[in-house]
């Protein structure tokens, strides 16, 4: 069976006065491969910046039951939306990778041959290692996108969350990125928000459906049609809530 991560009890979190999550409860398990999502909104956003520490709740905890496996100071990683931000910088791939490695207490420290070895094997393991020194203003937007999910790998945490990862990607190239999530899932829970879940409920075992509260719900054998896109309105239709 498998160990808790962490928990969220009770939790109200608000913009002014304005509730945008309300007295919600729910649990991350190790190894959850988890499908995020809900109306523009309901507060998915809000949920994952309580989740990555960015903001506190206005009451409610986070718990973590079993901290010798997961705690307030284990890394979570983060992989953005918007693979194009400062895409133009002359950066190379291998140095975005690089950069999973620094805390922000260590900041500009040296980074040596291990680092750069530990980004090449990410890299590898994502199926771009040729791609490590070209310039990430080069690379395709699923390509950026691989390069991102290494980055945040580097810190090897336990927990990855992912936000729209395979948006503006063409479908072939969403299938290889969650078969490649997907590998990674036996040491790592992972995370994904998105709308468009046509190709993700092939791979999540559980659904958070999040709408000020939080309705866990697992992945269903559905007769819907894969081929084409399916947004969460279509998946909750088939739920008996």
């Amino acid at each position: 069976m498998s160990q808790t991560l962490l928990e969220g009890k009770g939790l109200y979190y608000r913009y002014d006065t304005h509730y945008v999550l309300e007295n919600i409860h729910f649990s991350i398990n190790q190894n959850d491969f988890l499908a995020l999502i809900g109306p523009n909104g309901g507060g998915k956003t809000t949920l994952i910046k309580l989740l990555l520490g960015l903001l506190k709740p206005n009451k409610g905890h986070i718990l973590y039951p079993n901290p010798l496996i997961f705690d307030a100071q284990s890394l979570i990683g983060y992989v953005p939306q918007d693979t194009t931000i400062n895409s133009d910088f002359p950066i190379q791939a291998i140095d975005v990778v690089k950069m999973g490695f620094l805390k922000q207490r260590i900041f500009g420290c040296h980074l040596g041959k291990k680092e750069t070895a530990k980004a090449l094997e990410m890299l590898d393991r994502l199926g771009i290692a040729h791609l490590a020194y070209k310039r990430i203003s080069h690379l395709s937007g699923g390509q950026r996108q691989r390069v991102l999910i290494a980055r945040s790998l580097c810190g090897d945490p336990k927990l990855i969350i992912l936000d729209e990862p395979t948006s503006n990607i063409d479908i072939q190239a969403q299938k290889e990125i969650y078969k490649i999530l997907k590998s990674f899932n036996l040491n790592h829970t992972i995370i994904v928000i998105s709308h468009d879940i046509s190709i993700l409920l092939g791979y999540a075992s559980r659904v958070l459906y999040v709408n000020k509260e939080v309705i866990s719900h697992d992945v269903p054998s559905l007769s819907l049609d894969m081929s084409q896109h399916i947004c969460e309105v279509d998946l909750l239709d088939k739920f008996v809530i």
